[in-house]
């Protein structure tokens, strides 16, 4: 699972109590970013997607928005306020997938992501809290996980991994491109995992986790190769 935004920061936490909202408080959590575009948090399909221009489809409530339910059907994840929608109602669509970009339709006063979990149905309007589901902390500020001790920490949106040796230069590449940090594999504890949205492993098929992406090649001149196709988009 990844958040919807990287490097984000919660302007809103959930469970704020406020008369003007129907239920007497916050059913989401708000966040913002200057990396703009919103992800599916995990794998479902999109049962809504609603776009208008200007005030967007919604514009007393959520103004552009879409709802993604997850595989197994006991989640509906709202995702509004959006200035631009991608992906049509009846797509699958895997985690990750670019749904839209943060904006400023409908009911707000500033830019930001709403975004809300409904058990099944969404119209039955039984929220849950979203920060628990994605593992992050509700307070105001920037997001930070829960960690496997229950302690919070700073989210990086990405490591680049390897082992000491020739794949330090192909790493070194992609750090500096991403602007991430470069670690040794021996020192990717779960604790490291838990901080992350995304992992590059190169030159090496170690680490399991779902977000890991390894970069492997025939020999060290392939995965550098590799990895300078992953720069430029290819």
């Amino acid at each position: 699972m990844i958040l919807p935004l990287r490097e984000a920061v919660v302007s809103y936490p959930y469970g704020v109590k406020n008369a003007r909202y129907n239920k007497g408080y916050h059913t989401g959590v708000d966040i913002v970013s200057t990396m703009k575009t919103v992800y599916a948090v995990t794998s479902g399909t999109i049962i809504r997607s609603a776009y208008a221009p200007n005030d967007g489809a919604d514009p007393d409530g959520w103004g552009n928005y879409i709802i993604l339910r997850t595989i197994d059907a006991q989640y509906d994840m709202i995702f509004a306020h959006l200035a631009e929608v991608k992906g049509t109602a009846g797509a699958f669509v895997n985690e990750g997938f670019n749904l839209g970009t943060m904006g400023n339709t409908g009911n707000t006063t500033a830019p930001h992501l709403h975004f809300e979990i409904r058990n099944v149905p969404w119209t039955n309007q039984n929220d849950i809290n979203p920060t628990v589901f994605l593992g992050i902390k509700n307070a105001v500020g920037p997001v930070r996980i829960i960690n496997t001790n229950g302690e919070d920490a700073l989210m990086l949106k990405a490591i680049v991994v390897c082992h000491p040796g020739p794949d330090e230069r192909a790493a070194g590449y992609l750090a500096d491109y991403l602007q991430v940090p470069v670690c040794s594999i021996r020192n990717v504890t779960n604790t490291v995992i838990d901080c992350v949205e995304k992992i590059y492993v190169i030159g090496s098929t170690e680490i399991t986790s779902t977000k890991a992406t390894h970069i492997v090649g025939k020999n060290r001149y392939d995965t550098c190769r590799q990895v300078i196709d992953l720069i430029q988009g290819k």
